[in-house]
């Protein structure tokens, strides 16, 4: 699936599932912002 020119918002993004959703997501072409309660692990994503 292409999502060029699209934007995902992925919350609980900075592990587990979250993550592998906006990393798929991110492979897909579209542009990511992962929001994320702890500040610490958003950052490592």
């Amino acid at each position: 699936m292409e999502l060029n020119d699209k934007v995902a918002i992925v919350t609980g993004g900075a592990k587990g599932i979250g993550l592998a959703i906006a990393r798929e997501l991110g492979l897909s072409g579209a542009t990511i912002h992962i929001v994320n309660r702890s500040a610490d692990t958003a950052e490592t994503a």
